[in-house]
């Protein structure tokens, strides 16, 4: 064999090795931005919180925005978003104003620069039970077959927002288990591996929870955020002690299950802007210094605990980021008008990795 092709195929197997290593950053996306949700886009929010507007503006909900969205999340080396998915009843759902993004995202010219996946938010509200079972499992995996639906285990990953609410509508653990067969046969069926199912799972959760998750048929565990993870006697909360006590629930979650667990970075919990009677958010903890930097933290923090815990980690080394644009609960990565951009931090974490 020629010398140079020698140590070209050296020099590239180790490349190849050591990207193998690289983690795999997704964003959840929330799409409450139409203009439609008037305690989305609040007064307090816009006039008191102005660092949080999108430089787009506050309504992004668009095709022109959104590809914009995928060029800016892409460039900062993001690998998908998770869009928050909700069904809100077979006659209202094709019309439904929060899954305005997802379809921008699917006819977007740059989609192939970004991966999805859905977020089933099946909260008060969006619930899902049996009678809706076989309307939203075709709407599932019409999604899974686009080319850009991210693949775990080589099957697309479907995460639920609530495991509590998917046992209460089907009432056991062996029909939502039933269930899960059901949907998992339809993909087959259709021409897909299967499906990846994945359960976020709240940071107090107790073991019957995390059983019952397990029990029914999930096969990776996960969180959309862990805002109160260090919420104490004082209300305004440095972030760094989030970012600190962050770790925690991801050890705890991930050493009370043998499933593979996938860790969610909570960027920052501040949710004034959306105070009202019932959340009384204006009297209720909060984090204060978020900023690029921390950003850059939070998730060089997440990237050195994938790398602690290989064997409890799914093969594609995947994380999570809340959020992509959950700005009225202070968890953005929206570049802003301002002129500040999170995805600073964002580039800046992930170059670190390839680095080390």
């Amino acid at each position: 064999m020629n010398i140079r092709i020698f140590f070209f195929l050296v020099i590239l197997s180790v490349q190849l090795a050591h990207a193998q290593t690289y983690v795999k950053l997704g964003a959840y996306y929330f799409d409450g931005w139409t203009g439609t949700f008037p305690y989305h886009i609040t007064p307090l929010l816009v006039d008191s919180f102005p660092e949080r507007e999108p430089k787009w503006g506050w309504m992004t909900s668009s095709q022109k925005i959104v590809d914009d969205q995928i060029v800016a999340a892409a460039n900062a080396g993001l690998s998908f978003f998770s869009f928050c998915w909700y069904y809100s009843g077979k006659e209202t759902y094709k019309h439904e104003p929060l899954n305005r993004a997802l379809s921008y995202y699917r006819n977007s010219k740059y989609k192939d620069r970004l991966e999805h996946c859905l977020l089933v938010a099946n909260h008060k509200g969006f619930e899902i039970g049996p009678d809706d079972w076989d309307f939203v499992t075709s709407e599932w995996i019409s999604n899974f077959k686009d080319g850009s639906y991210l693949l775990v285990n080589g099957k697309p990953i479907l995460i639920f927002f609530s495991v509590e609410t998917l046992l209460r509508k089907f009432g056991s653990v062996d029909s939502l288990s039933k269930a899960f067969i059901n949907l998992r046969q339809k993909a087959v069926s259709q021409g897909l591996k299967g499906v990846t199912l994945a359960a976020c799972i709240p940071q107090n959760s107790n073991d019957s929870l995390i059983a019952m998750a397990e029990q029914s048929g999930i096969d990776v565990i996960t969180g959309y955020n862990f805002h109160s993870a260090a919420f104490g006697k004082e209300r305004k909360i440095p972030i760094e002690q989030l970012i600190q006590a962050e770790k925690g629930v991801w050890q705890n979650i991930s050493s009370r299950t043998n499933l593979k667990y996938i860790p969610t970075c909570t960027l920052n919990w501040d949710p004034r802007p959306w105070s009202n009677k019932s959340n009384r958010y204006d009297k209720a903890p909060y984090y204060a210094g978020y900023s690029p930097a921390t950003v850059n933290r939070s998730i060089r923090e997440c990237i050195k605990w994938l790398r602690q815990h290989p064997n409890k980690i799914v093969a594609e080394k995947i994380a999570l980021v809340y959020a992509w644009n959950e700005n009225g609960e202070g968890a953005y990565l929206t570049p802003s008008k301002n002129g500040t951009n999170m995805l600073d931090g964002v580039k800046k974490a992930l170059k670190a990795q390839k680095r080390n």
